[in-house]
């Protein structure tokens, strides 16, 4: 393949090499993934490949900026622009299960669930850089949503982990078991169900 000379051509390569290194990362673990494949797959020399990424670690790196960050901004962008805590969870509720059908997190988790001990460096990083980042975001959003005589609880930070939890059984269950079975699971309804559950449990008790 030609060198890549202008940015965007560059830009191109690194994204082909993403979704590569992805891909290889996702069938075979991050262990036995090899730099090799990757370059195969992106269609690169292992020359190349290297020029982009040092390392197998710092691919991955970029596979969390390029796949789960965007997610995490757009979560947050929601929260901000949102007019209370229950119109931000009905949001949450119609987006997150897209995040799941329509993105590469689901294959990012399988990968960290995995293969966590082979780089736990990584696993650190995106634990700051999405899973931290993610809860704090939510936290916040519960404790306006108190202070605002919405909802109560004496717990913001556990109640942000509840909220997320459906999008981590859904992307382990979508990569695991869905690819065996028949039968999709009914991600909106699943999130229908949870956003229910939370607004009852949620809501202040009348005086």
């Amino acid at each position: 393949m030609k060198r890549a000379n202008s940015e965007a051509a560059k830009d191109l390569r690194r994204e082909q090499i993403i979704h590569a290194g992805l891909d290889e990362f996702f069938e075979r673990g991050f262990s036995s993934a090899k730099m090799d494949n990757i370059a195969r797959r992106a269609g690169v020399s292992k020359g190349t490949l290297y020029l982009y990424f040092a390392s197998k670690e710092a691919l991955f790196l970029d596979i969390i900026k390029a796949v789960a960050i965007p997610r995490v901004e757009m979560m947050e962008s929601m929260m901000v622009q949102s007019s209370g805590f229950f119109s931000t969870l009905n949001m949450l509720s119609q987006q997150l299960p897209l995040l799941v059908r329509q993105s590469s997190v689901p294959k990012v988790a399988k990968v960290l669930i995995g293969d966590a001990f082979a780089f736990p460096a990584v696993v650190r990083e995106y634990r700051q850089q999405v899973i931290e980042r993610g809860h704090r975001a939510l936290t916040i959003m519960v404790r306006k949503g108190c202070e605002a005589g919405e909802i109560h609880t004496e717990d913001a930070e556990n109640v942000a982990r509840l909220m997320i939890a459906p999008v981590i059984f859904s992307a382990i269950w979508t990569v695991v078991f869905e690819p065996h079975d028949d039968e999709a699971l009914d991600l909106q309804a699943l999130f229908q169900c949870h956003q229910q559950m939370l607004m009852k449990a949620l809501r202040p008790e009348a005086p």
